[in-house]
C-alpha cells in the first residue's frame, strides 16, 4: 500500500533533528547572554568595592589635612604672640641702652668739674625674660562618612518562574542598572570630595608660606637684637 504524499519518515526525522538543533543553539545563546550579564555584575561589584575603599581613604586623608590646618593656625597664633614679645624686647633694650648712655655722660661731666678722681658708677642690667608662650590644641576631624556605601544594600534577586532565562536576564539587567546608579552617585561624591581637598591643600600651602616668612623674619629680628 502506497504511503500518503508528504509523510516521508526521513523528512520527519530531519525536521525533528533540526528542531533539536535549534533548541540547543537557543540554549547556548541564552547561556552566553547570562554569562555576559553575570560578568558585568561582577565587574560592577568590584568597582563599588574600590569606590567604597577610596571613600574610606579620602576620609582618613581629610582628617590629616584638617589636623595640619589646625596646627598651622596654632603656629600662626603663636608667631603673632612672639612678634609682640620681640617688639617689647626691642623697646626694653632701647630704654636700657639710653639709660646706660645717660649715666656715662653724667659721670664724665662730674669728673671734669671735680678736683678729685672718682670711679664711674656701674649699672647692672636686669635680665629680661619673655613670658611663657601659651599654646592651645583642638581641632575636629571631618571623616567622609557620607561616601561609604552600606554593604547590606546590595540587591540579589532570586526569582523562580516558568521561563528561567527571561526571569534571570531581566533580574541581571535590573541589578546592572541599580549598580550603575550607585556608582554614578559615588563617583560624583568622590569627585566633590577630591575637589574640596584640593582647595584645602591650596589653603595649606598659603599658610605654610606665611609661617615660613614669619619664622624667618623673627629669627632676623632676634639676631639683630642680641648683637646690640
Amino acid at each position: 500500500m502506497p504511503q500518503p504524499k508528504g509523510t516521508n519518515p526521513f523528512d520527519m526525522e530531519d525536521e525533528s533533528a533540526q528542531g533539536l538543533a535549534f533548541v540547543e543553539k537557543k540554549r547556548a545563546i541564552e547561556q552566553r547572554t547570562l554569562d555576559s550579564t553575570n560578568k558585568s555584575l561582577g565587574l560592577l561589584y568590584e568597582a563599588r568595592e574600590i569606590g567604597n575603599a577610596t571613600a574610606v581613604e579620602l576620609g582618613k586623608q581629610r582628617e590629616q589635612l584638617d589636623k595640619a590646618t589646625a596646627q598651622l593656625d596654632e603656629m600662626n597664633s603663636t608667631l603673632r604672640i612672639n612678634k609682640n614679645q620681640i617688639n617689647r624686647l626691642k623697646s626694653v633694650f632701647g630704654c636700657v641702652k639710653n639709660f646706660l648712655s645717660g649715666n656715662q655722660n653724667k659721670t664724665l661731666t662730674t669728673a671734669n668739674k671735680s678736683s678729685r678722681g672718682a670711679n664711674s658708677n656701674t649699672e647692672n642690667e636686669r635680665p629680661i625674660t619673655s613670658a611663657h608662650l601659651p599654646t592651645s590644641e583642638g581641632y575636629e576631624n571631618h571623616p567622609v562618612s557620607n561616601l561609604r556605601e552600606d554593604p547590606n544594600s546590595t540587591y540579589h534577586p532570586q526569582r523562580q518562574a516558568a521561563n528561567a532565562f527571561q526571569v534571570q536576564f531581566d533580574a541581571n539587567l535590573e541589578e546592572i542598572g541599580s549598580n550603575l546608579s550607585v556608582l554614578k552617585m559615588l563617583a560624583n561624591e568622590l569627585g566633590g570630595e577630591i575637589e574640596s581637598q584640593n582647595e584645602l591643600l591650596d589653603n595649606l600651602n598659603h599658610k605654610i608660606e606665611d609661617v615660613d616668612l614669619q619664622v624667618h623674619k623673627q629669627n632676623q629680628d632676634l639676631t639683630k637684637l642680641l648683637k646690640k
